[in-house]
């Protein structure tokens, strides 16, 4: 059965909504890929030289604090062992609530700064889906 990775960040953030999303924001580069400076954020933290794939990555922001199991619901996880591990990892690491939660599948991605925060959430992992 053939396998994806996929990379998972979570925690409380506390940006609004419009900060949380610009993080993301590519737009700028996409018009114009020959300037790394104009790369979003996202892309600056993972050290990602293109443009990330919009298809690949799911991405949540709420407005107040659930539970993680709610939280792992809004990931693009249909495996249920799968979903115990990402749960597992992150109470592992102290997140047990949360507002926001995001994942970007990419087999080829290695986070080189595991400790770091991105958009004010911690990493929780690398999992491998059930493709």
């Amino acid at each position: 059965m053939a396998q994806q990775s996929i990379h998972v960040w979570a925690g409380t953030s506390d940006k609004t909504e419009e900060q949380f999303y610009k993080y993301f924001d590519q737009s700028k580069f996409l018009k114009n890929n020959q300037d790394l400076n104009l790369r979003c954020q996202f892309c600056k933290d993972l050290n990602l030289q293109n443009a990330y794939d919009e298809d690949w990555i799911t991405i949540y922001h709420g407005r107040k604090r659930v539970s993680i199991q709610a939280m792992i619901e809004e990931l693009p996880v249909w495996n249920d062992q799968a979903e115990v591990e990402i749960y597992q990892a992150c109470i592992q690491k102290g997140v047990s609530t949360a507002n926001a939660i995001f994942s970007y599948a990419a087999d080829e991605l290695t986070i080189e700064n595991q400790k770091a925060t991105n958009n004010g959430l911690q990493y929780i992992g690398r999992f491998n889906i059930p493709a």
